[in-house]
């Protein structure tokens, strides 16, 4: 084969190489990173959604005020409440600690009693109404809080006994601006098990 025969055939293979790739449409990427995008309180509420789904701690670490509270029910501190202060009886509420570990179990070890292996697949879904519907915080010192109610789907799939454990109900989200990002202070759960 001549020389000119292959410098063809090299820039034949180069345009076929480079005609695969379309410029108009570059590749779809999804961003499964730990980095937190709360730059408003809508933001946050789906960097939530991300953390669930992808079980990424870290990242939902960084969506959580230093000072959060997890808040239940009072009809289902018995269920699911723990003894946040060790008085030796079940409390309505936890910490930013707790909070952490409870969700470290459920993303990487399963449930406390053993019967349920960590998820396979986890779907956290909020409807997250329109910024109009949101309100201000009354009490005092959170002027620049915001709340909002969101209805809620949480579905934990185990594909090996194919099994699909589901909640719903209303999540009430108390979010404070600190510095320029936006951060849950105050989980509320307003659902009954």
């Amino acid at each position: 084969m001549s020389i000119r025969n292959k410098l063809f055939l090299l820039l034949l293979l180069s345009l076929l190489l480079v005609s695969c790739k379309n410029p108009f449409r570059p590749d779809l990427t999804y961003n499964t990173g730990n980095s937190a995008v709360n730059n408003d309180p809508k933001q946050l509420l789906q960097s939530l959604e991300r953390a669930y789904q992808d079980k990424n701690l870290d990242l939902y670490k960084k969506l959580l005020s230093p000072d959060f509270r997890f808040e239940l029910l009072s009809s289902e501190v018995n269920q699911i409440g723990i003894d946040v202060n060790g008085d030796g009886i079940r409390d309505s509420w936890w910490g930013y600690e707790q909070e952490v570990q409870l969700t470290e179990n459920l993303f990487k070890y399963g449930s406390s009693d053993g019967i349920y292996p960590p998820p396979d697949q986890i779907s956290l879904r909020l409807q997250i109404p329109p910024e109009n519907m949101w309100e201000i915080d009354p009490e005092s010192g959170h002027e620049d809080w915001v709340v909002i109610s969101c209805v809620f789907d949480l579905s934990l799939t185990f594909l090996s006994s194919n099994t699909v454990l589901g909640a719903s109900g209303v999540a009430r989200f108390y979010i404070k601006p600190i510095g320029e990002r936006w951060f849950i202070a105050i989980w509320r759960d307003e659902s009954n098990l």
